[in-house]
């Protein structure tokens, strides 16, 4: 790579560089990188995940003369993507978006997962969360998140609960409410959040835990009723409406965060200078500002965070896994 791509590569972590690593990695790395680099999405095109990877892809190759490229390789909840990077070349040039789906919860969800995150992946970024919201229909009757596990009690078994699948966010955030609040449910898995959003409309289910940016039209509409938000604070975009922690369900948390990873033994250099590079991205008002709208919460942090993360949140998940009774395979 030539001299000026240097020249603008170090600008980058002089200008955006917050993270105590990322000051050497580019001066080591003047011929990174030479060719495209891929960003593997193991979700559908469309989608949170690929929405921020492609605006992610496109700010970094602005700031840094490099050309980084998307690559969807979807299937078995992530499962298909993430294997496939975990058995790339350790060389920088391929990486996984990855999330708490792909490095905290597969790990107990299935019983022989075909890649080890720990042995075969190496974190190059925590990037973000995005919560989920507690929604309900309108004709259910219900208000706030006391009268639905008062119904709920008053009748087990008969609260039914849709999400985008098994083993998705929006499943086991349920499972963990229903184990939390002591209240039996239904669950009916569709194929995706707009598909269980749209069942609750259809009154065939009565709940559903999905992504704010997916469920906010039809919150904005009406069409269903948001009780609470699952993650450890408020959202800056619903500020009114309250944590389940604060409902009473103590210690209550289950957010969608996500992040990037590389093959192990990517040589450490190149991840921090990519790490640097994706937090510098993130910094940016303009970048900001389009997460937003996504309801995407940008995480700016060294590399290792990502992994910090997932193996403080794999036990949660198993217990949640284990008193739900959920079985994939």
């Amino acid at each position: 790579m030539s001299s000026s791509f240097m020249r603008r590569a170090v600008r980058l972590f002089t200008a955006g560089c917050v993270v105590a690593s990322a000051a050497a990695p580019l001066a080591a790395h003047a011929e990174y990188p030479d060719r495209p680099v891929t960003i593997v999405v193991p979700f559908n095109t469309g989608t949170t995940p690929d929405i921020v990877t492609r605006l992610l892809a496109s700010v970094i190759s602005k700031d840094t003369g490099g050309n980084f490229v998307v690559q969807n390789k979807v299937g078995a909840s992530g499962i298909i993507g993430t294997q496939y990077v975990a058995n790339q070349p350790a060389d920088g040039y391929t990486l996984a978006f990855a999330n708490v789906a792909t490095l905290a919860i597969n790990q107990s969800l299935y019983s022989k997962l075909p890649y080890d995150a720990d042995k075969q992946l190496a974190p190059v970024a925590l990037t973000g969360s995005v919560q989920n919201v507690l929604a309900v229909r309108p004709s259910l009757g219900v208000k706030t998140v006391a009268d639905l596990i008062a119904l709920g009690k008053k009748e087990p078994g008969k609260l039914v609960f849709s999400s985008g699948g098994n083993g998705t966010t929006g499943h086991l955030s349920a499972a963990m409410f229903g184990t939390m609040a002591g209240v039996k449910m239904m669950h009916v898995p569709y194929k995706g959040g707009v598909e269980a959003d749209l069942a609750v409309l259809r009154g065939e289910a009565d709940l559903v835990f999905d992504n704010i940016s997916s469920i906010a039209s039809f919150m904005d509409q009406g069409k269903v009723i948001p009780l609470a938000v699952t993650g450890a604070t408020r959202d800056p975009l619903l500020p009114n409406l309250p944590t389940l922690d604060e409902l009473g369900l103590k210690g209550y948390r289950a957010v969608a965060w996500t992040g990037y990873v590389a093959p192990a033994g990517t040589d450490p250099k190149i991840l921090d200078w990519l790490n640097a590079a994706m937090n510098k991205a993130l910094a940016e008002p303009e970048v900001q500002e389009k997460l937003k709208t996504l309801a995407y919460v940008p995480a700016i942090k060294p590399r290792q965070a990502l992994f910090d993360l997932a193996h403080e949140e794999r036990p949660v998940w198993a217990k949640v896994i284990k008193d739900a009774d959920v079985h994939i395979d």
